[in-house]
């Protein structure tokens, strides 16, 4: 009967054991898929940033070599308190047709630290101005 006993013991032991392993698995993939996420709106604001910059409102478009990163005040965006972005802009002037056309093209990194960990990710836009004749 002692022995019975001690075995159920055991093996509710390592059940238990594997059931707390299994749930913090599952939420630690859980807090980085909602960091994954802050990291990919953090990378958004930063091509918004160049794109406003490259495009802006009632002016004509304008030609962007350049790199920018997020502003001091971003940390204090809530849900993004933890999370930066650097941007680029590349633009070079192509002709297809004898029209000469404006390429850009923009990259933003946007990453956020969890603890010892940085989720990080990346979004591209391209973008073709055609240049007035």
């Amino acid at each position: 009967m002692t022995v019975i006993a001690l075995f159920v013991i055991v093996v509710a032991g390592m059940l238990a054991g594997a059931l707390i392993k299994t749930i913090s698995a599952a939420s630690n993939t859980m807090l980085h898929q909602v960091y994954g996420i802050r990291a990919q709106q953090a990378a958004q604001a930063g091509v918004q940033s160049l794109l406003q910059s490259s495009f802006p409102v009632g002016a004509t478009p304008v030609a962007c070599n350049q790199t920018v990163t997020s502003p001091a005040a971003f940390s204090a965006v809530n849900g993004l308190a933890n999370c930066s972005f650097q941007a680029r802009c590349t633009s070079k002037t192509v002709q297809f047709g004898n029209i000469d056309h404006l390429v850009y093209r923009f990259s933003s990194t946007g990453a956020c630290t969890v603890d010892t960990d940085v989720v990080s990710r990346t979004i591209s836009v391209d973008s073709v101005q055609e240049l007035s004749p």
